[in-house]
């Protein structure tokens, strides 16, 4: 469990971090909603799914930091917690 406010502050250092292929999932207490980061080579995923279901490819570390700001919310508004979930 990870504070929402340190959302951003984790995630950039957690991508400096990623190889190809590693995912991490930030999901609702309720784990009803979710944001999904993947690694694809020098580019970032972003899968949203919860109150809307989208996808973006071929993203930057600063595009994802600045989609994850926007999507934080939207996707997770009165959360004070959140899970992490690492795929490697």
């Amino acid at each position: 469990m990870i504070d929402n406010k340190n959302l951003l502050k984790l995630l950039r250092i957690e991508l400096r971090k990623m190889s190809n292929g590693n995912k991490l999932k930030f999901l609702t207490y309720k784990k009803d909603r979710s944001v999904l980061v993947e690694k694809n080579g020098d580019n970032f995923r972003i899968v949203e799914d919860g109150y809307r279901k989208i996808v973006w490819d071929d993203l930057t570390e600063a595009e994802v930091l600045k989609r994850v700001k926007r999507l934080q919310k939207i996707e997770f508004p009165r959360s004070n917690k959140l899970y992490l979930a690492r795929e490697r």
